[in-house]
Formats: C-alpha cells, sequence, structure tokens
C-alpha cells in the first residue's frame, strides 16, 4: 500500500519561483557568457535536488515494514518495532515537504514524514499492530 506524501504550498513557491528568477535573469540585456554558465548552473542543481522530491514522495507499507521514500532518499523501519506515531508541525528536522507531519517512533529510530491522508497511515498501522500507540 502506497500512501502520498504531502508537498507545502511554500515548497512549490521555492520550486516555481527559483525557476522562474533564473530563467527571468537570461533576458537580461547585459548577460555575460560567465553569467549564463552560472544561471545554467543554478537551474540545474535547483532541479536536480527539487524535483526528484516531488515526484518520489511516499511512504509505502510491504509485508512488514514501512517505507519511506523522498526523492533518491530511502528509509525503512519494521511495523512491529513501532512504538508510537503522532502529528506534530515541528521544522526542525524530516524528511519531510510540509510542516504537517507524522513522527514515527521505533524502538531505535524515529522519522518524521509527512502523507496526504494521515488517518489511513495511523489506521494501517494499527491494524498491523496493535501495541502502536496513537496521539491524535
Amino acid at each position: 500500500m502506497k500512501i502520498k506524501g504531502k508537498i507545502a504550498a511554500w515548497f512549490w513557491l521555492i520550486l516555481i519561483g527559483g525557476n522562474i528568477l533564473v530563467i527571468y535573469g537570461f533576458f537580461e540585456e547585459e548577460l555575460t557568457r560567465g553569467d549564463a554558465g552560472g544561471l545554467l548552473i543554478t537551474l540545474f542543481l535547483l532541479d536536480i535536488i527539487c524535483l526528484p522530491l516531488v515526484i518520489k514522495n511516499y511512504v509505502e507499507i510491504d509485508g512488514d515494514k514501512l517505507t519511506l521514500v523522498l526523492g533518491f532518499g530511502r528509509d525503512s523501519i519494521r511495523i512491529e518495532d513501532i512504538t508510537e506515531v503522532y502529528r506534530t508541525h515541528n521544522p526542525i528536522a524530516g524528511g519531510a515537504l510540509s510542516l504537517d507531519r507524522v513522527v514515527i517512533k521505533g524502538k531505535r529510530q524515529e522519522m518524521m514524514i509527512s502523507v496526504c491522508d494521515k488517518e489511513k497511515l495511523f489506521r494501517e498501522l494499527k491494524r498491523m499492530n496493535p501495541r502502536i500507540q496513537i496521539r491524535r
């Protein structure tokens, strides 16, 4: 089962706004060859970092494990090792493109994710491991 990752408006603004600003720079009248090269590198780096995050952003429950996929990154935790899940808006860290996040605590690890359908994720995890504590 896959649950789509959530992408906040601020992330779209960074991605689209950054691309628009860089492309606008190409229309500068006094653009030198070095400036054009710098703009191309900026455009390439912005898109090589941000586009994979938008394209591959989901949580997958497969068998006995939960896998978070975000861009080129992938992190897994066994469902039987999950002890607690809860909502948070913690901006400090986490693999999430939105501040509307879910913390998944395990025996030895903790993951922070953002999904569109949190209730579906909670229900499925609780079904697979009734010992999981869900804080709302």
